[in-house]
């Protein structure tokens, strides 16, 4: 059976559910001095020689201090534990954290004190580095920029060349398997965008839901009419998300996300959101999975739940906010399950 290690909003650490805080020191500091990113991208870590998969609400350790010692930067946690930084692996994300990984492979990021404390350290630092001690490190945006992923043929070329791309399940998302007959929706009209070979817009269009599934390959679209062209209540479109005319505005009453949100341009994050809102009516809902990973090359990219949170809580109130434990084994730790009404 899979174990978790759950760390909080407030920082605070669970083991396998928010009722079982682990106060013991020692285990807190081996959830720490064994915390690395697997080949997968799955956070985990150790405790007394077994394996779990760890969710973190924000990066895990976060960094209260920082220190040049030997020409090595080292970060502090609030505990005492300490860390070496990797040097080409500094980043800042779109909340102007300073971020990076331990030479173990752990995500931290700097709080407000350590990141003043390094500015305190630099003889120079601009918008791309910061420089100690006659070294230079590089600090990139942390989400890694891919132009060819907004050209429609990217996608298509993908679809055409690989029998089942990374992101096909040949099937609906497990979570939307799972929520439907518990929801109960009343008939409802759903948007899916992103709809690749539209396995979740069929999944909702055969238990009634008039459904529009919309992607911006030809390849794929062309996919998804053959295997559910016969569903007479799911329309398929090709098209470019951003493009969707005015007249579809506030016509749905759920948009469905799923490996959308992970697959465009950070940058495009926030148009997005303003995109989901506009096609939603007054008391229409997002339904949603999220993958919850340190990955800043994409696609698929990553996004922590504090960053999420920060994007969607203006246009949208939450209804249900959960990680899933009932996926498939190779998204384990990584898909967050979200339920929200529009604002």
């Amino acid at each position: 059976m899979l174990q978790y290690v759950i760390i909080d909003e407030h920082g605070e650490i669970f083991l396998n559910d928010t009722e079982h805080k682990i106060t013991d020191q020692n285990l807190l500091n081996q959830v720490f001095q064994n915390l690395k990113l697997s080949e997968d991208q799955t956070l985990i870590t150790d405790l007394n020689d077994e394996k779990f998969i760890v969710e973190s609400f924000d990066f895990p350790i976060i960094a209260q201090a920082i220190h040049l010692s030997a020409g090595r930067l080292l970060i502090y946690t609030e505990s005492g534990l300490y860390f070496e930084t990797l040097p080409e692996a500094w980043t800042v994300n779109q909340k102007d954290h300073f971020c990076g990984l331990t030479v173990n492979g752990a995500p931290f990021r700097l709080s407000k004190k350590a990141l003043n404390q390094l500015f305190s350290m630099c003889s120079k630092y601009d918008d791309d580095s910061f420089t100690i001690e006659n070294k230079r490190y590089a600090t990139p945006p942390y989400y890694l920029p891919r132009t060819e992923i907004k050209s429609s043929l990217f996608w298509s070329e993908i679809y055409k060349n690989e029998s089942r791309p990374g992101w096909d399940l040949n099937q609906p998302a497990e979570a939307f398997k799972d929520m439907l007959p518990r929801l109960k929706l009343p008939k409802s009209r759903i948007l899916v965008l992103g709809c690749g070979y539209g396995h979740d817009a069929a999944l909702f269009a055969e238990v009634g839901h008039v459904v529009t599934a919309i992607d911006f390959s030809s390849a794929a679209i062309s996919g998804a009419k053959k295997k559910y062209g016969h569903l007479s209540n799911l329309t398929f479109e090709h098209m470019n998300i951003f493009d969707i005319p005015h007249e579809w505005n506030f016509n749905f009453d759920l948009v469905i996300e799923h490996t959308l949100f992970c697959a465009i341009d950070a940058n495009q994050r926030e148009n997005l959101i303003v995109l989901w809102k506009r096609m939603l009516h007054e008391e229409g809902q997002l339904m949603s999975v999220f993958f919850t990973m340190f990955k800043n090359a994409g696609p698929p990219y990553g996004v922590t739940e504090d960053e999420l949170r920060a994007l969607l809580q203006p246009s949208f109130q939450f209804l249900f906010w959960g990680r899933l434990r009932n996926s498939l084994p190779q998204r384990l730790g990584k898909e967050l399950f979200v339920l929200a009404k529009k604002r």
